[in-house]
């Protein structure tokens, strides 16, 4: 089984945690609930976004200082949970699905060649089953067909040059099998780290640099169905993670960006 993780291409994971605001008296209100952040924190950790955003307006109507205190709580309940038993669990669960089949479970050549000829077999005896039971002017119309069918599976059992050309590309096909099967491996194990606090500080790392030259100063117009836009074109052309973290606010992006580079510091990373 294989999941599809769409990367992206910023930190929406870290984004999202850093704009999240919520009641005073825990993680869950303003439209973030705790369960569902620990339920798909592995999931956000492999892809780089948490689906789980808050109240946009509930946000900005609250204080500075209520948005840091969030920010620093709900980074401190993120990190408690990447380091339970439970976050650990699933994400090796995740990555076990996401591992490339190995092309071996095929089998040799010569097991693939008497895997076709007995599904042949198999067809043609199929084939006779059903033509017996058609009308008689309807049988003499399939005759050819089965007779075909016939000295086609005779010739590639009789035949040694039929069976050592079948071998042939049966080996090159397990060839570029096996080729195919070390790239997925090396990019699975890039993708998948054995470790979840690689991959975490690879999330963090991204964040950092996602968020490290957010000009908050930025100046923004009036654009077209009165969305508001940057007057600066090459703040315009940035992703969405970077705007979501500008509208975010300089003081609790800073929190943040503080939470993740002490986090690295405790994953051993600089």
């Amino acid at each position: 089984m294989k999941i599809a993780c769409p990367k992206l291409a910023g930190v929406g994971l870290l984004a999202a945690m850093a704009v999240a605001v919520a009641a005073q008296n825990g993680l869950i209100g303003f439209g973030v609930k705790d369960r569902e952040v620990k339920e798909r924190l592995a999931e956000a950790v492999l892809n780089g976004n948490l689906p789980v955003y808050p109240n946009a307006k509930l946000y900005h109507a609250a204080t500075p200082v209520a948005r840091v205190a969030f920010v620093k709580a709900f980074l401190a309940a993120a990190k408690a949970c990447t380091e339970s038993a439970a976050f650990k669990a699933d994400y090796a669960e995740r990555r076990k699905q996401a591992k490339p089949d190995d092309p071996q479970a095929k089998g040799s050549a010569d097991q693939q060649i008497s895997d076709q000829l007995a599904e042949q077999r198999k067809n043609l005896e199929e084939t006779k089953s059903q033509v017996a039971k058609m009308p008689p002017e309807m049988q003499k119309q399939m005759k050819d067909m089965i007779k075909q069918m016939e000295d086609q599976l005779k010739q590639q059992t009789s035949d040694p040059s039929m069976q050592a050309g079948m071998k042939k590309i049966y080996e090159e096909q397990a060839r570029q099998d096996q080729e195919r099967y070390k790239k997925s491996m090396a990019e699975w194990a890039a993708d998948y780290p054995e470790q979840p606090g690689v991959m975490i500080a690879k999330r963090l790392h991204e964040f950092l640099a996602l968020t490290a030259d957010i000009d908050f100063d930025a100046k923004l117009v009036a654009g077209p169905g009165g969305k508001m836009n940057f007057a600066d074109p090459q703040y315009e052309s940035k992703n969405s993670e970077w705007k979501l973290c500008y509208r975010a606010g300089r003081e609790p992006i800073a929190a943040a960006r503080a939470f993740a580079t002490d986090w690295l510091h405790q994953l051993g990373q600089r």
